[in-house]
């Protein structure tokens, strides 16, 4: 699988998910737009200890997520356009928490650092309509039956979580291989949830298109 630099792999999880074999993590992330097009993107690593016991935490290149402070700074060197606004590390229960939040210019400056290859993000606008597509990792394998009860049972506590708060209106969502995400509107956003379990598990990569004005 291709490494992607940055967050696009909290998102993408083409990386990520040889890790998830072997380790337990849940991602929380939000988009909020303004008017002019830039915004924050927040984001929340639920880790479990034995993925930090590994040395996930470290400066490592060999892991696919950007976790410590230095890592998501890293991540920024060469973006325009983008900047980390703050970052905290927490403990609850048997995991680790992860969060930062990073201010972006534009829309394009957020795909870009998502995904700088453009496999798995891309940016684009068509009279007056903003469209973001994302892919969520390549497709894989069907798992055997007893490899997929054990891929349940270790990451069922465990949850992908993503909302888009556009400026003006929610956003329009569709989705294809994605059946078993749930979604709700409330205001001006909409929110995308799954189990890890089941996005892990999906032999076809869901596709998420987001539309707004």
């Amino acid at each position: 699988m291709s490494r992607i630099p940055g967050v696009a792999k909290a998102f993408l999880f083409a990386a990520v998910i040889s890790i998830m074999l072997a380790s337990c993590i849940g991602i929380e992330a939000a988009t909020k737009m303004d008017a002019k097009g830039s915004g924050t993107l927040s984001m929340e690593y639920q880790i479990s200890n034995e993925f930090a016991q590994i040395g996930a935490l470290e400066t490592t290149p060999s892991l696919p997520l950007p976790l410590s402070r230095e890592d998501i700074e890293k991540s920024l060197q060469r973006i325009e356009g983008v900047q980390l606004k703050s970052y905290s590390q927490n403990s609850r229960a048997n995991n680790i928490i992860i969060s930062f939040t990073l201010l972006f210019d534009s829309p394009s400056q957020l795909a870009y650092y998502l995904d700088p290859a453009g496999k798995f993000v891309q940016y684009s606008q068509e009279n007056g309509i903003s469209h973001l597509r994302l892919t969520l990792g390549d497709a894989i394998q069907p798992l055997d039956k007893q490899m997929k009860d054990a891929l349940y049972e270790k990451v069922k506590p465990y949850n992908f979580k993503f909302t888009f708060e556009a400026s003006q209106a929610a956003p329009e969502i569709s989705m294809q291989n994605a059946d078993f995400f749930k979604t709700a509107t409330s205001g001006k956003k909409v929110t995308l949830e799954s189990s890890m379990a089941d996005l892990l598990t999906s032999v076809e990569p869901p596709r998420i298109d987001i539309s707004w004005r």
